[in-house]
């Protein structure tokens, strides 16, 4: 089957989705999967200023003919007035209608009403004098060439007042929903609000990286002071800088600016902000009493830190280059399917994630014994380098991410 288009049909509705109009995310979307050239058509004349900005191309289209006239051919993926839709759900629709009977349109609903329709050149015709996607699902169900799609991923369509509730849950589903681990889930309730203000904003998600490399800078500070009060300060600066850490993924799916570069920017000021917390905290007891006993956890919290690093570096660049923000929940969901060591492996990269070490460093901060973070660090990390030694061969066999676009379909 030939790639499809896309046609994004502007709605009534003035509502936004970060600093976006639904319908340019929804163009942003399109482009992201390989959906081009993108046609929009609207009752009146269209311009987007933040579409320009980003160099993303589309078709202009508000003639009286209607959303369908201008089309000459298919196969053609239309997404409906005021609907929200993540990159999967389109990569469905588009892989289901290679796969099924390529003469048949298809439709995705959402609450009984059409918001996604996939039109294959026979279908064109007989929809060109629809005036809207509701009216086009009616003729050809009408004539038994239309047949529904029930797909997972996010679409859903705006209507009055629900704005604010569809960015929540857009949200939660881009970052995983139920799959994450019980402390990342916490952060959340911080990070979400606040990247839904920043998304409005529209702050960068490199700018949101770099605000909390400077929190964990000013983190690390007061924790090397080695007093109780800027020990719970830094402690708490910790926790903020997670929260950012958090936020800047979330800013970048919810604003479609998620990037290769931006994954891999993210993962180095990630284990930035570990070694800052390994370094303030070493330089905290240098005055202790018996302080060899944690200098010496110290470096070998170092080395094995050191080992986890360069091999997890070495397996986001082997098995994810193509699409390194998938590393992490891909891996986590080969190692589900295997054997005991391996699913050991995934538990254990719960304990070692920085939403863990982020909540047991404000409780040791709050009964002043941050110290022994020095200890279970040194546990924790020579533990964590022998099993991701053991697992990495396995991960090389087993996962391999490429970025997903629909031209992908018809070559797979």
């Amino acid at each position: 089957m030939t790639a499809p288009r896309a046609l994004v049909i502007v709605g009534a509705a003035a509502a936004r989705i970060g600093s976006l109009a639904v319908w340019e995310r929804a163009v942003l979307v399109a482009h992201r999967v390989g959906l081009s050239p993108v046609t929009v058509w609207s009752a009146a004349p269209s311009s987007s200023s933040a579409l320009a900005r980003r160099g993303v191309p589309f078709t202009a289209d508000h003639s009286a003919a209607g959303p369908f006239g201008a089309l000459v051919a298919g196969p053609v993926i239309v997404i409906g007035p005021d609907v929200v839709v993540d990159a999967a759900s389109l990569i469905a629709l588009s892989t289901d209608a290679e796969r099924g009977d390529r003469s048949q349109a298809i439709a995705v609903n959402d609450s009984g009403v059409p918001v996604l329709l996939c039109l294959p050149t026979a279908a064109v015709a007989v929809v060109r004098t629809c005036e809207s996607l509701a009216a086009a699902a009616e003729r050809l169900a009408a004539t038994g060439s239309l047949r529904l799609l029930p797909i997972d991923s996010f679409t859903r369509r705006l209507s009055d007042g629900t704005a604010a509730r569809l960015e929540r849950d857009l949200v939660r589903h881009l970052n995983g929903g139920s799959r994450e681990s019980f402390f990342t889930k916490i952060i959340r309730r911080f990070s979400v609000p606040l990247s839904i203000r920043l998304a409005r904003l529209d702050v960068r998600p490199s700018q949101v990286t770099l605000a909390g490399l400077v929190v964990a800078v000013l983190s690390a500070w007061c924790i090397s002071r080695g007093r109780y009060l800027p020990g719970l300060a830094g402690a708490l600066l910790y926790y903020a800088s997670m929260v950012l850490d958090c936020s800047d993924g979330e800013v970048a799916r919810l604003s479609v600016r998620d990037s290769d570069f931006g994954a891999w920017f993210e993962t180095v000021v990630d284990y930035a902000t570990y070694v800052l917390l390994l370094a303030a905290l070493a330089i905290a007891v240098r005055t202790d009493t018996g302080r060899s006993v944690f200098e010496t956890a110290a470096f070998v919290a170092a080395i094995g830190s050191l080992v986890v690093a360069v091999v997890t570096l070495y397996l986001r660049h082997r098995v994810a280059a193509a699409d390194p923000g998938r590393f992490d929940d891909s891996s986590a969901a080969a190692l589900t399917s295997a054997g005991a060591v391996q699913r050991f492996a995934r538990w254990g990269r719960q304990w070692i994630k920085r939403s863990t070490i982020a909540h047991l460093v404000v409780v040791l901060a709050i009964v002043n014994q941050l110290k022994a973070l020095l200890v279970l660090w040194a546990f924790g990390a020579t533990l964590g380098g022998v099993i991701i030694i053991a697992v990495a061969p396995f991960l090389v066999r087993r996962v391999s991410v490429r970025r997903e676009t629909v031209r992908d379909v018809g070559a797979s």
